[in-house]
């Protein structure tokens, strides 16, 4: 699909924006805020129990995303973008059901901000398009987008899955919480797999979607308390009413599907 010239043209011009080191600089300290903000709230001794868990593997994967982008890991700005834009879907989603909040809109606007400030062709060449990674895998231009997009979609599940995977629990769901657990764990080895280029981190990160589409139908939200907004300095705790399975599915989902044509491909071969 082709954009209306104007737009294709605001696109280039944004693809050609410089200031690589500023806009890198940007993104890491919205990171390095998340991952200060969610530690502190897991060691809020007032907080529900569970909730420590949850907010504490938050500011890992948060930490993880920073990692990325400061040490400038091929993967790294992929990383952080799926987080960023899960932030904002979560920011808007939660919104669109209570209505205006401030603190809301500045944890949905920091999101918005390291993903605008990893745009553009010059700040993928401080990334995916480094030559080393590239040559020591043997990848073409075709094999890196397919790439970006699974790792993308595969760490904007990370969030909601940690939520839904560690969150408290309403009552005994057991199930639940091993099914949740399950989740988490394949699509956390799903992505080493996918950036160590391994064909099991396809297969990690389908056995993640399937499990997620089953919790997706069978069991409800497990952590959808509003009054856990109040939990933490500044009132950020707002993604945590976004607990369910199904913002998961979709995010996984997204990052197999890139791949479905190439294993059919390779499946008919071998057959």
């Amino acid at each position: 699909m082709q954009l209306p010239p104007r737009l294709a043209a605001l696109s280039e011009r944004f693809s050609q924006f410089g200031f690589e080191r500023t806009r890198r600089a940007l993104a890491a300290l919205a990171l390095s805020a998340f991952v200060t903000l969610y530690f502190l709230v897991s060691l809020n001794p007032d907080l529900p129990e569970g909730l420590g868990r949850v907010f504490l593997a938050l500011s890992v994967c948060y930490a993880v995303g920073f990692l990325g982008v400061v040490a400038e890991w091929f993967w790294g700005r992929w990383f952080a973008t799926g987080l960023a834009w899960s932030g904002v879907m979560m920011a808007i989603a939660v919104m669109a059901m209570l209505g205006w909040v401030t603190q809301l809109a500045v944890f949905g606007g920091l999101h918005l901000l390291v993903a605008v400030t990893l745009m553009g062709n010059k700040m993928a060449a401080r990334y995916d398009l480094q030559e080393a990674w590239r040559a020591r895998y043997k990848i073409d231009e075709y094999g890196v987008a397919r790439l970006r997009k699974a790792v993308t979609s595969a760490a904007a599940s990370l969030p909601s899955m940690i939520m839904w995977a560690l969150g408290p629990k309403d009552g005994d769901q057991a199930l639940v919480t091993a099914g949740g657990l399950a989740v988490l764990v394949l699509a956390v080895l799903g992505l080493r797999g996918l950036v160590r280029l391994r064909s099991w981190g396809v297969v990690a990160l389908g056995g993640a979607a399937a499990l997620a589409v089953t919790g997706a139908l069978f069991f409800a939200p497990i952590c959808t308390h509003p009054d856990l907004l109040y939990h933490a300095p500044g009132h950020m705790l707002e993604t945590s009413v976004i607990a369910a399975p199904q913002l998961a599915v979709v995010f996984l989902m997204a990052a197999v599907i890139p791949f479905v044509r190439p294993v059919a491909r390779f499946l008919r071969r071998s057959a």
